[in-house]
C-alpha cells in the first residue's frame, strides 16, 4: 500500500483537458436540454453589451443632431434608440435572472450525478481497498468538493464562452477606432490573471495538504458534540482537554491560512492598481482624440465605455480561466479517485464443482498493511457443509480476520481458500456473499426504522411482501418482543438524531443485527462473530438453540466457551494459527489451552454462585 498523501500534484495540460472534457460529457449526459438552454442564454447575454454600447453612441449622436437641426424626425429617432437601449438592458436583466435560475438547477443535478459517480466507485471497491488510509483520504477529497467544484468548472466554461464572445464584439468595434485599443483591453486584464493563477495553484496545494488536519478537526468536534462521546467526556471531565487540542489545531491551521490569504490580498491590491492605470491611460487617449475632433462625442462615450467594459470583461475572462484552473485542480481529486483500482478482480462462478465440500483453507496467510506479523499464518482447515464450528482465541488471535477470509471480504496473500471445490477468488461476489449470513463485529447501527434495520440488504421488494419475513427474522434474532413493546412497532425510528427517534442499548442493537443476519434465510452458512456479547445468559441460550439449523453450516466465534458445547468441532487460534482442534469433550480431556480457559470461566461462575 502507498503512504498517505500530504500534497496533491496539479494535472498536466493534456490531462486537464481530458478531465474537463469528461466533466462536459457528464453534464451532457445528465441534463442535455438544460445545457442547451444555458448555452443559448449565454450567447444572447454575450452579444448584448456591445449592442447596448452602440445604442448609447447612437443616442448621444442623435441628441446632438436633434439639438443642431431641431427636426421632429431626429427627435423621434433619438427616442427610438432610447427605447431600443431600454429593451436591450431589460433583456440583459431578464437573461441574467434566467441564467442564474438555470445554473442553480444544473448545480443540483450535476451535484447528484457526481455523487452517484463517487458512490458507484466506492461501492465497487473491495474491503481491503476501502480500508486503506490513502484511499479514504482520496474519497474525502473527492466528496468534499463533489458538487461545488465540478459545477463551478462547468459554470466557468459557460462564462468563458460568454466573455470571449463579448470581447470579440468589443474588439470589432474598438478596431474601428484603432487596433491598439484592442491591445489596451487585453493587457489591462493580465495583471490580475497572473496573480490569481499563481495563488490558485498555491491554495490548492495548501488546502489539499491539510486533509489529515481537517479529519482530526472533525473528529475533535464530534467528541465535543456527539451524544455517543458525551457519557465518558462528562464523567472523565475531558472536555477541556479535547477543547485545548481543538484550539491548538485551529490556531495552527488558521495561522497558515491567514498568511496565505494575506499575501493574496496585498498582491491583488497592487495588481488592481496596475490594471486601473492602464484603463486611465486608454480613456485619456480616447478623450484626446475627441478634443482633436477625430471622433464624435457619442463615439467617445462608446469607446470609453467599451474600454472600461472590455477591460473588466477581460479581467473577468482571465479570472474565470484562473478560477476554472483552480476548480479543475480540486475536481481532479474526483478523477484521481475514479482511477484507483477497485481491488483484486473476481470471477463469475455461481456454484462450485464439489457441492457439499464446504470451505477448505490450505496454507492460508494474510497480513494487514503496515503490520509486521501475519494475522493468519499458514492456516489449514476444512469446514464441510453442515458442520457446526466453534472458533476460540484471545483478542488479536485472528478470529475476525478468519471470518472475513471465509466470507470472501478478504483474499489470502498466500495459500488458497476454496468453497465447494472452487477458489474463493473465482466466485462472483454476489453469489459468494449470498452463501453466507453473517453477524460481524462491529455490526451496523442504522439510523432507520426498526423494520428497515432488519430488512436492509435483503432482496424482498416491498413492505407488504416482507412483513411476515420481518417478524420471523425478529423472532429468530430475539428482537420481536422488544419491537412489539414500542408504540410504532416496526416503524419505530431509531437514534436520537430524530425528534421521534428512540435510542437503544447495546444489547437491543445487537438483537436487531442478529435479526438482520437471520433474515438471509437462503444462505447455507451462518457466521456469528461474538453474537451474544451484549446479551444476557437467558437470551444467549435461546439464541443458540434457534439460530443454528441442521441444514446449514454454522460458524460461531465466541469468548463464552459454554456456547460451544454443541459444536461438532472447535478450533483454538493463537497468533493466526490453529493450536488445538476437536470437540468440546476432546479438548477438555486433552487438558490444553481450551481446557484451561474453560476451567477458568467455570470457576468464575462457580465463585459467583
Amino acid at each position: 500500500m502507498t503512504e498517505p498523501v500530504t500534497q496533491a500534484d496539479a494535472p498536466g495540460l493534456r490531462e486537464a483537458v481530458r478531465q474537463a472534457g469528461a466533466l462536459i460529457a457528464l453534464v451532457w449526459r445528465t441534463a442535455p436540454a438544460l445545457s442547451c438552454a444555458i448555452a443559448a442564454a449565454t450567447v444572447l447575454l454575450a452579444l448584448a453589451p456591445a449592442l447596448a454600447a452602440y445604442l448609447a453612441k447612437l443616442i448621444v449622436d442623435g441628441v446632438l443632431a436633434a439639438l443642431e437641426t431641431g427636426t421632429p424626425e431626429d427627435r423621434r429617432q433619438v427616442m427610438i434608440w432610447v427605447a431600443a437601449e431600454a429593451g436591450v438592458l431589460g433583456g440583459m436583466l431578464a437573461l441574467r435572472r434566467m441564467l442564474a435560475f438555470l445554473k442553480r438547477v444544473l448545480h443540483a443535478e450535476l451535484g447528484q450525478a457526481v455523487s452517484r459517480v463517487i458512490f458507484d466507485k466506492t461501492l465497487s471497491m473491495d474491503l481491503c481497498t476501502i480500508e486503506d488510509a490513502t484511499v479514504q483520504e482520496k474519497i474525502i477529497l473527492a466528496r468534499k468538493h463533489a458538487a461545488a467544484r465540478p459545477f463551478a468548472l462547468i459554470s466557468r466554461l459557460f462564462d468563458t464562452a460568454q466573455f470571449t464572445i463579448t470581447i470579440a464584439t468589443f474588439s470589432a468595434v474598438l478596431w474601428s477606432f484603432h487596433p491598439l485599443a484592442v491591445f489596451v483591453i487585453v493587457i489591462g486584464g493580465l495583471p490580475l490573471f497572473i496573480g490569481e493563477l499563481r495563488f490558485s495553484s498555491e491554495a490548492f496545494r495548501f488546502y489539499t495538504a491539510q486533509t489529515a488536519e481537517m479529519r482530526r478537526r472533525t473528529y475533535l468536534e464530534g467528541l465535543m458534540t456527539s451524544d455517543g462521546a458525551a457519557t465518558e467526556r462528562l464523567h472523565a471531565r475531558s472536555g477541556d482537554a479535547v477543547l485545548n487540542r481543538y484550539r491548538a489545531l485551529f490556531q495552527s491551521m488558521f495561522g497558515a491560512d491567514r498568511r496565505l490569504q494575506g499575501r493574496r490580498a496585498w498582491a491583488g491590491v497592487a495588481l488592481i492598481a496596475a490594471s486601473s492605470l492602464i484603463f486611465v491611460l486608454g480613456k485619456g487617449w480616447v478623450v484626446w482624440e475627441t478634443v482633436l475632433g477625430a471622433i464624435t462625442l457619442g463615439q467617445m462615450i462608446m469607446y470609453a465605455a467599451l474600454l472600461k467594459q472590455g477591460q473588466n470583461t477581460m479581467t473577468s475572462l482571465l479570472a474565470t480561466a484562473s478560477g476554472g484552473y483552480e476548480d479543475l485542480l480540486y475536481a481532479s481529486n474526483l478523477f484521481t479517485l475514479l482511477a484507483l483500482p477497485e481491488g483484486v478482480r473476481r470471477g463469475a462462478l455461481e456454484a462450485g464443482p464439489k457441492p457439499g465440500d464446504g470451505y477448505r483453507l490450505s496454507a492460508v496467510r494474510f497480513s494487514y498493511p503496515s503490520t509486521q506479523r501475519p494475522a493468519i499464518d499458514g492456516l489449514n482447515l476444512h469446514i464441510p457443509a453442515g458442520q457446526r464450528l466453534g472458533v476460540v482465541g484471545a483478542n488479536g488471535s485472528g478470529k475476525t480476520t478468519l471470518i472475513k477470509l471465509l466470507t470472501g471480504l478478504y483474499l489470502p496473500d498466500e495459500g488458497e481458500i476454496t468453497l465447494d471445490g472452487a477458489p474463493i477468488a473465482d466466485w462472483a461476489p454476489e453469489a459468494l456473499f449470498a452463501r453466507t449470513a453473517a453477524l460481524f463485529q462491529p455490526f451496523g447501527r442504522y439510523n432507520l426504522t426498526a423494520g428497515e434495520n432488519i430488512a436492509i440488504g435483503s432482496d424482498l421488494e416491498s413492505r407488504d411482501t416482507q412483513e411476515d419475513a420481518l417478524w420471523a427474522a425478529a423472532e429468530a434474532g430475539l428482537a420481536a418482543q422488544m419491537i412489539r413493546e414500542w408504540p410504532d412497532g416496526m416503524d419505530t425510528r431509531l437514534s436520537r438524531q430524530f425528534l421521534d427517534g428512540r435510542e437503544l442499548s447495546g444489547g437491543q442493537w445487537q438483537r436487531l443485527a442478529l435479526s438482520r443476519a437471520l433474515m438471509r434465510t437462503q444462505a447455507d452458512t451462518l457466521i456469528l462473530d461474538e453474537p451474544t456479547s451484549a446479551l444476557d445468559p437467558e437470551a444467549e441460550a435461546e439464541l443458540l438453540q434457534t439460530a443454528a439449523r441442521p441444514d446449514r453450516t454454522t460458524i460461531l466465534v465466541s469468548h463464552r466457551l459454554s456456547n460451544l458445547r454443541a459444536a461438532d468441532r472447535i478450533i483454538v487460534l493463537e497468533r493466526g494459527r490453529i493450536i488445538e482442534a476437536g470437540s468440546h469433550g476432546e479438548l477438555v480431556a486433552e487438558g490444553g489451552v481450551y481446557a484451561a480457559m474453560f476451567d477458568t470461566q467455570g470457576a468464575f461462575y462457580r465463585d459467583e454462585n
